[in-house]
């Protein structure tokens, strides 16, 4: 059942499930370039859709609510949790840029973005934004998400990102304990 966000400013329709084929349609090209990067690195399928229904021309509202369906896709996917290798990281380079990302599962939010970015935006996507996605993916998802990223490159900088994320979630997201001392995640 896809979780569906409605505001008045945007509708976005989410459903993830673990591989198939997956479809992203955003009205920020780069936005789309990014979420379909996340999602097959991490190993998921499914469906994003996203319709401005107000255009307010700087992609904010579009990035976040996003951001928070995604998230919330992606804890409604997880359940509860069992069953999963629950930590992930990955290191991906492109070309001068190289970025480490590592994220838990565990059910708690938190979130680091260390990578300089100028003020520009790339295809519809103000990369000022980068940093808010990553956070409220991770609110939404209850996820720690850290990422570090270096390089001249700024697109290079933020699509190695997504990689390095998706394939850090695709390794947690894997069959595992879950360890925990406390016996329960979250």
């Amino acid at each position: 059942m896809p979780y569906v966000r409605k505001t008045l400013e945007t509708e976005v329709a989410v459903e993830l499930r673990r591989g198939g084929d997956l479809a992203v349609e955003t009205p920020i090209p780069f936005l789309t370039h990014m979420l379909e990067t996340l999602l097959k690195y991490a190993g998921l399928g499914g469906v994003v859709k996203a319709v401005e229904l107000r255009k307010l021309d700087d992609g904010h509202h579009v990035i976040e609510d996003v951001a928070i369906a995604v998230g919330r896709a992606l804890d409604a996917l997880l359940e509860d949790r069992r069953g999963i290798a629950r930590f992930g990281h990955a290191v991906v380079p492109m070309d001068e840029s190289i970025v480490m990302a590592a994220v838990d599962l565990g059910g708690r939010a938190y979130w680091v973005v260390r990578a300089k970015l100028p003020d520009v935006t790339i295809g519809g996507y103000p990369l000022r934004m980068f940093p808010h996605f990553v956070r409220t993916l991770a609110v939404e998802a209850k996820a720690t998400i850290h990422i570090y990223a270096r390089g001249t490159d700024p697109h290079h900088k933020v699509e190695a990102a997504h990689k390095a994320l998706g394939l850090a979630l695709r390794q947690a997201l894997s069959p595992g304990e879950g360890f925990s001392t406390k016996g329960v995640l979250g």
